[in-house]
């Protein structure tokens, strides 16, 4: 009975992440997951001006999302307050490297981050009460 429940709880997490995965993905297909690009330099032309946005944005939320990669995996040490810091030191350090572009992660994008931050950490945690339960028992 209990391996059902857990697996219940697996699926109840991964359902929940992939929802927030999609959510992401069509942030990131509409070009709403990067905000700002607005004062562009003015040398060149207008193709070439929205062409260097497209790239930094690119590289920017590249970035961005490394940083996440890597906080999920910082948890595993159990630690989500520090993942959430590094988070939201890596969406300003973007948005204050971006320099005349300034761009800067979207607020929903940066929840729907931090969401998956919280549902791994709880995902994480309930299968270390798990084994320690079946270790006891």
């Amino acid at each position: 009975m209990v391996p059902h429940r857990r697996s219940e709880a697996a699926l109840d997490h991964q359902a929940r992440l992939d929802l927030i995965h999609a959510e992401m993905k069509t942030l990131i297909r509409t070009g709403a997951a990067v905000e700002g690009g607005g004062q562009v330099p003015r040398d060149g032309s207008d193709v070439a001006r929205r062409r260097l946005v497209e790239d930094w944005t690119a590289l920017m939320l590249r970035s961005y999302n490394g940083e996440a990669e890597n906080c999920l995996h910082m948890l595993h040490a159990g630690g989500l307050d520090a993942a959430r810091r590094r988070l939201d030191r890596a969406a300003s350090a973007i948005e204050r490297l971006s320099g005349a572009f300034a761009l800067r992660i979207s607020p929903r994008y940066q929840a729907l981050r931090a969401c998956e931050l919280e549902l791994t950490a709880d995902h994480l945690r309930r299968r270390a009460e798990a084994r320690r339960t079946r270790r006891i028992a």
